[in-house]
């Protein structure tokens, strides 16, 4: 599991550290030591980062359950992300992974809140801590839930709408529209704080408000993409060799060639696959890679008009296909992207016409 950390996170961690030993603690608790007041605002400010860690490592958990393959777990300024190599297939997927997190925040409250038990009343600034702590994911947890794409919130919301509605993008734009309905929501609660609470109260709200628009605003691409279909297709002619569709995705973006399942087409047939990860290096235009060929077998291709080669639960043995329909090759595509994106059509709708492209 590959973890990253933005550069400036550590200035973040330092800068809490230091408003709660400034300003937080010390309101709370008399000392004649200011080291007491530093060594609290540091575990406290280490904590709290780490409970943003144990929040994605809680989504990261319920993906590996589920078995969709992690791109890794990034910390940033002021959150973090579980980043997944694929999109879940499911609804219930993508319930289970939303949640997650949140689960685990409640989890990590509830020990800190036995461990502040146990240590109170011998160890009171251990136990100010770690009550800290407990109020803290308690919020994270909170505010996670907000009904705001991309958040937890968003994401469970999308989900459930998915399961209602039985159409992934359906489901993502009413996501989106209520993600902003509720972010109006908090702005007009600014407003009306503004006028009852006065400004020290309605500052808050306001910056919740315009972190929330942030938030949404970063997730927005995500709710509305609906690809089309020649949007997901890598056009390959015909009559080229496999030596020569080798060296086009290699120039088109080397990382897709090792884990690529490159077609040996025959009269705009596939007649056997060459599997990327077995090619040494990239072959010259005169070289024969005719020794690494194989049969072709399922896993290996999705094909439009057969179901069966891409229904969820069919394992697809690399992440770059080619992609048929009734045999004849049209391209090829991210294995799970197609996959995803063909599963999804309302299929009274979806139909097939003869120059590649998709209407509904």
């Amino acid at each position: 599991m590959r973890v990253t950390i933005d550069p400036l996170l550590p200035l973040v961690v330092v800068f809490m550290a230091w408003v709660l030993s400034e300003r937080y603690f010390p309101q709370i608790m008399f000392t004649q030591f200011t080291w007491v007041y530093w060594a609290m605002g540091v575990v406290s400010s280490v904590f709290l980062t780490f409970s943003i860690f144990f929040h994605e490592y809680g989504h990261a958990l319920a993906a590996r359950w589920l078995k969709l393959p992690l791109e890794r777990i990034h910390l940033y300024l002021f959150g973090g992300m579980a980043e997944l190599k694929q999109r879940p297939v499911r609804p219930l997927e993508e319930l289970i992974i939303a949640l997650a997190g949140p689960l685990a925040s409640l989890l990590f409250a509830f020990l800190a809140w036995v461990a502040a038990e146990f240590v109170r009343p011998q160890y009171y600034e251990a136990f100010l801590v770690l009550q800290f702590v407990f109020y803290m994911n308690i919020l994270l947890c909170a505010f996670n839930l907000l009904p705001i794409f991309p958040l937890d919130g968003g994401r469970t919301l999308r989900a459930i709408l998915w399961y209602f509605k039985k159409y992934f993008y359906k489901a993502s734009i009413l996501t989106f529209y209520t993600s902003i309905a509720v972010i109006v929501l908090v702005m007009i609660s600014a407003v009306v704080l503004l006028m009852i609470e006065g400004a020290s109260t309605a500052f808050w709200a306001a910056l919740l408000s315009g972190y929330l628009w942030y938030t949404a605003y970063t997730g927005r691409d995500e709710l509305v993409y609906r690809p089309k279909f020649d949007d997901l297709i890598f056009r390959i002619s015909e009559d080229k060799t496999p030596v020569a569709i080798i060296r086009q995705i290699n120039r088109m973006d080397a990382r897709y060639l090792r884990n690529a399942v490159i077609p040996v087409m025959e009269d705009g047939e596939l007649t056997s696959v060459i599997m990327g990860r077995e090619l040494e290096r990239v072959p010259e235009e005169n070289d024969s890679v005719d020794y690494l060929q194989r049969p072709v077998e399922k896993g290996l291709f999705v094909d439009l008009a057969d179901e069966s080669t891409y229904k969820h639960g069919v394992k697809l043995k690399a992440d770059f296909l080619p992609v048929l329909n009734g045999g004849v090759i049209l391209g090829m595509s991210d294995a799970h992207e197609i996959r995803f994106w063909l599963l999804q059509q309302k299929k009274t709708a979806f139909t097939f016409r003869g120059d590649g492209n998709k209407s509904q």
